[in-house]
């Protein structure tokens, strides 16, 4: 399920599409963010903010999250 990686990322976000935070259990919304501090200007992106804690997951989280875990970890999980 590709919910917020764009199709070229090629990565799937299961973490991200439950309705409840990976932190607190709290519930999780989609939020539309900008980005003012962009080189472009601004951009938009969707991201998943906790109503609870505040913690926010968004496609650049979920790339470095998934790429900052070593394999023999990540194989272990499975």
């Amino acid at each position: 399920m590709n919910t917020i990686l764009s199709r070229t990322a090629g990565l799937t976000t299961k973490e991200c599409a439950r309705q409840s935070c990976r932190r607190c259990g709290g519930y999780v919304s989609i939020e539309m963010c900008i980005d003012l501090d962009s080189d472009s200007g601004y951009s938009t992106f969707w991201a998943h903010r906790c109503i609870q804690c505040g913690d926010m997951v968004d496609e650049v989280i979920l790339r470095n999250r998934s790429l900052s875990i070593p394999e023999s970890m990540s194989a272990a999980a499975a």
